[in-house]
């Protein structure tokens, strides 16, 4: 039995697992990291792309020198060039049978964020940029270790673990954090339950190399290519090295396994050619695998002091790239909770003070399993409509699709299908939380946002952005348009700001003139989320403490 008791107990040491675990040492929060596997996979990974979001919620660590790795790695996509069969005369670019439709990612208007890129970079480059810094923090994950059993008693966890040698070790962890996975091991022994929507859809993922002839789109490499055949979808995105490309297939029918094919270059050429009418000469990277889409989210994100994220949570197909980044938000989410949870518990004494402060910290706490889930349901639909529009073999629903592409790729879409697909229009219903204020009565013009959404970047006189001004481990008190002289000055982190002229305002939200010069209120969470908007501090306090939370609770925020 190990004496020694750790915050936090992170199981699975994915992309999720170890941003909760530098989510952790920089919110003051002691922690072990474990992972059954016996090392780090340097090839096998289905996610490729960090969206703005993200970027703006690792920005934190180390000052930033994360996701400034993360750039410098990644790709930025210059365009996705569709190959559409000829279709009733309508124009495009015709080249090798197919007219081309170009996506053009360079004009594309992100709006009020910083990190105004889609960050194509493969997972397992990601994991190992996000692992390296947890290294250089002095937190080692623990490879070949399992979880083997777990126990809850007295707001404490039990847990039993068991390395690569059958050794057995029991420690005690305030929390735990399942990242382990769609098939976790944390969820099943709390006993909450997944239902999955099995698809019968399966996919081939493969990275390759073209050797002849190359893919000729805009930009050797830095471009992505999506052919939406009648005989199912084929995708290409590139990967670092000349001609390297992931490959996301449609499987042929009747193929539900990699055992029941010979995965080798013949394999792929011959794939593409029936798909693409078209001969290539391929090489194989280190990873492929073939897989059926799944959908499904967790009944809960939480059983007492036991938490899942990640695919632990929710599981989806890889279609639009919204798995790796809404599971490093789920870890986003919960560890600055934790953080402001154990600032309250480790300031009660008395056995009074401990009983409100288990209270307060059951409330911030039961908001993650709210918040989160209810937005992962919401965002697991919307990716299983869309995968099944994209893998459609229904030929009306096909001519339905393909019409729709021919419309929308030449127009770019719109900027906020670009943002919501970047997660910057991610927002919590301030029903689903009770650490968002739902009295915000105010007319859609008269703020520059609501309660539950992501704050508005704006411009400030002087020259900087609001994002700025925020405390990323504490809540902030935003006074916007205030001066310190009108009021009392409160307790707790607070910024005295005020917009600059509208004409200076990006077009991304959309704000009125009127809000931007609006005195007005704001209480904003580290995450950058809105906790609450009002014309008053005292208001937004009513609010809190009608939710529960004492004055204690709320001077530790």
């Amino acid at each position: 039995m190990n004496d020694d008791k750790v915050d936090l107990l992170i199981v699975g040491a994915g992309p999720v697992g170890i941003t909760a675990a530098l989510e952790a040492h920089r919110l003051g929060i002691s922690v072990r990291i474990i992972d059954r596997k016996e090392k780090r996979s340097t090839h096998d990974s289905r996610a490729v792309v960090v969206h703005p979001r993200v970027m703006e919620l690792l920005q934190p660590i180390n000052n930033g020198g994360v996701v400034h790795e993360i750039q410098n790695a990644s790709f930025h996509l210059k365009g996705v060039e569709f190959y559409m069969k000829k279709w009733f005369g309508m124009k495009g670019v015709k080249k090798d049978g197919y007219d081309h439709l170009l996506l053009n990612l360079r004009n594309v208007n992100w709006g009020d964020t910083e990190y105004p890129n889609l960050y194509f970079l493969p997972q397992y480059e990601t994991e190992h940029i996000l692992e390296q810094a947890l290294n250089a923090a002095g937190i080692t994950v623990e490879y070949g270790v399992e979880l083997e059993n777990l126990t809850q008693a007295n707001n404490s966890v039990t847990v039993v673990l068991l390395d690569k040698n059958g050794m057995k070790e029991t420690i005690n962890s305030r929390w735990v954090l399942g990242a382990d996975g769609g098939r976790s091991k944390t969820r099943e022994l709390v006993g909450i339950e997944m239902n999955r929507n099995r698809s019968d859809l399966y996919f081939i993922i493969a990275d390759v190399v073209f050797r002849d002839p190359p893919l000729d789109s805009h930009a050797p490499g830095k471009g992505g290519h999506i052919f939406p055949t009648d005989n199912g979808v084929i995708a290409m995105f590139p990967l670092p090295g000349n001609n390297c490309y992931r490959l996301l297939a449609q499987a042929p029918k009747g193929i539900k396994s990699k055992d029941q094919v010979d995965m080798n270059p013949a394999f792929f050429e011959k794939l593409l050619f029936d798909r693409i009418g078209k001969k290539f000469e391929v090489d194989l990277g280190p990873w492929q695998t073939i897989f059926e889409i799944t959908h499904g989210t967790s009944h809960s994100y939480r059983k007492g002091n036991v938490l899942l994220s990640g695919d632990a949570s929710h599981v989806h197909s890889p279609v639009g790239g919204q798995g790796m980044n809404l599971g490093i938000q789920d870890a986003n989410n919960i560890l600055w909770k934790l953080a402001w949870a154990k600032r309250i518990l480790d300031n009660a004494s008395t056995d009074g003070e401990k009983a409100e402060a288990e209270a307060a910290a059951d409330i911030i706490i039961g908001s993650y399993d709210t918040e989160r889930h209810a937005l992962g349901q919401n965002l697991v639909k919307s990716v299983q409509k869309a995968t099944g529009v994209l893998a459609t073999r229904n030929p009306f629903v096909r001519f339905i699709r393909n019409s729709i592409i021919r419309l929308v790729i030449p127009r770019n879409g719109t900027p906020d299908n670009f943002r919501r697909a970047g997660q910057l229009e991610l927002a919590y219903p301030p029903d689903s939380s009770a650490v968002i204020i739902k009295t915000n009565k105010a007319s859609k013009h008269r703020y520059i946002c609501y309660a539950g959404q992501r704050l508005p970047n704006i411009r400030l006189i002087g020259g900087s952005n609001l994002h700025s001004q925020i405390d990323r481990v504490h809540h902030t008190w935003v006074f916007l348009n205030h001066h310190s002289s009108e009021s009392v000055l409160p307790e707790g982190h607070i910024a005295y700001v005020s917009a600059a002229k509208f004409n200076e305002q990006v077009s991304v939200p959309v704000i009125s003139e009127e809000a931007y010069a609006t005195k007005q209120v704001l209480l904003v969470r580290p995450d950058l989320f809105v906790a609450g908007v009002d014309e008053t501090r005292e208001s937004l306090l009513e609010e809190l403490h009608a939710a529960g939370l004492n004055e204690k609770a709320i001077s530790m925020m």
